[in-house]
């Protein structure tokens, strides 16, 4: 008579058990997202969520990045790091500019600059403000790789922009989001930015499962946006995605975990940088080493203005 009472909670147990290997399994077999996530546990996702941002007003993402990679020559990174303040005193003056701030990876010689507008019309006007600025830095470099990053009403105005500077363009997915939770003043933010090369024949299902990241990622309180941009012709896959913090981030990636499982075997390879200040990087060290995320420390003064 007392056989079966006992057997319950030992069956629980054995349950709870299978469920969180499960899990942790099919979050681990995601190529993209390997690593020290895998050992972590609810508690520490909770407190993060706990601790989470407030509350911020979502609404579709609609706004336009330039994603421009500087290849610097060679002796000339300081050089470059000392127009900085030069770029940010032109971009002060700008009333159409999100964020706005410089990260550089020494180790591959490139620099990176986060930077996003309200719309296409905003971009071109700072392009035009900082043009005596960007001027002279072409000289420090070997070639800058440009990507410009928008809904497709939006890059329709830059088609003939795009052709001029040789750029790439991403068309943003219309069901992508911002939080609207950024605080004006220095950026500490930290922004993942993966590119999954993706099979003709995968397409479909990849861009099908955009739906299931969305449904997850609208609940995290530490994400500033969410939207994936995509380049067909080249078969690329694009997330501007961005978090208050690397815990944000770690967050973020546990909770999706599931979601990856759709995605899994969809796309060839996928090549990953993670942005943000040093302090948040160190952060964020292991996880980049197991997942070959290539790390670009933000610079201290970089802007949010809204």
């Amino acid at each position: 008579a007392t056989e079966v009472p006992l057997m319950r909670p030992l069956i629980a147990i054995l349950a709870l058990a299978v469920i969180m290997i499960v899990s942790l399994r099919a979050f681990s077999r995601h190529p993209s997202l390997t690593g020290t996530i895998t050992k972590s546990r609810p508690a520490f996702r909770a407190s993060v969520l706990r601790r989470g941002l407030s509350a911020g007003a979502r609404t579709k993402d609609t706004r336009v990045s330039i994603h421009p990679y500087f290849n610097v020559k060679e002796g000339k990174m300081d050089d470059f790091k000392a127009t900085f303040g030069d770029f940010y005193t032109c971009v002060d003056k700008e009333t159409n500019c999100f964020y706005y701030g410089f990260s550089v990876n020494e180790e591959e010689g490139v620099i990176y600059n986060r930077e996003c507008y309200d719309s296409a019309e905003g971009l071109k006007k700072h392009i035009d403000n900082t043009a005596a600025v960007a001027g002279p830095v072409g000289d420090l470099c070997h070639d800058v790789k440009l990507e410009i990053h928008g809904p497709a009403e939006e890059l329709k105005k830059l088609e003939d922009l795009a052709k001029d500077i040789n750029a790439k363009m991403f068309v943003l997915d219309e069901n992508g989001f911002t939080n609207n939770n950024m605080k004006p003043g220095k950026d500490t933010a930290v922004s993942i930015h993966p590119y999954f090369k993706v099979p003709a024949d995968k397409w479909d299902q990849f861009v099908g499962a955009f739906e299931k990241y969305y449904e997850a990622v609208k609940n995290e309180p530490n994400n500033h946006h969410y939207a994936f941009s995509t380049n067909k012709e080249e078969g690329i896959v694009f997330n501007r995605e961005q978090y208050d913090s690397a815990e944000g981030l770690l967050a973020h990636i546990e909770n999706t975990a599931p979601v990856n499982e759709v995605t899994a075997g969809l796309f060839d390879s996928v090549d990953l940088e993670i942005h943000g200040p040093a302090s948040e990087l160190e952060k964020l060290k292991d996880f980049a080493a197991e997942s070959g995320s290539k790390l670009f420390v933000l610079d201290e003064n970089a802007r949010c203005y809204k």
